[in-house]
């Protein structure tokens, strides 16, 4: 594991579609493309895709990113070992937070709840 934080629920990683010298990574659906290259995504019934819970793209400041869980190590290492070999050879940023991909989905959730109960 890169960096433990298992006393305080978990450690997120977190690598945007933004090289070390500040430029965009492309194509822009990256993300999306290498979570279901390494087998961590399937075709539901609903004709969607479906991400495994401890991983998913994301957008941030307007660039395609990945936000997994630390934990996904242990549940498929290779998976996480491609991902993070695919970042550091097209030199993305990483970086680390506090807490898991479940717990921002929550928190997201709550922000949601409370913006719609000022705005009505």
């Amino acid at each position: 594991m890169l960096w433990r934080a298992e006393e305080k629920g978990g450690v997120m990683i977190i690598i945007e579609g933004v090289t070390d010298k500040g430029g965009k990574f492309r194509p822009s659906a990256w993300a999306e493309m290498l979570i279901e290259g390494v087998g961590l995504a399937h075709f539901g019934s609903d004709h969607k895709i479906h991400y495994l819970p401890m991983i998913e793209p994301a957008t941030i400041n307007g660039n395609a990113a990945i936000i997994m869980d630390e934990a996904l190590e242990q549940l498929r290492p290779e998976a996480y070992k491609e991902i993070l070999h695919f970042a550091k050879e097209n030199h993305l940023m990483i970086h680390y937070e506090i807490g898991t991909l479940a717990e921002r989905r929550a928190a997201q959730k709550t922000a949601k709840q409370a913006d719609s109960r000022r705005s009505s």
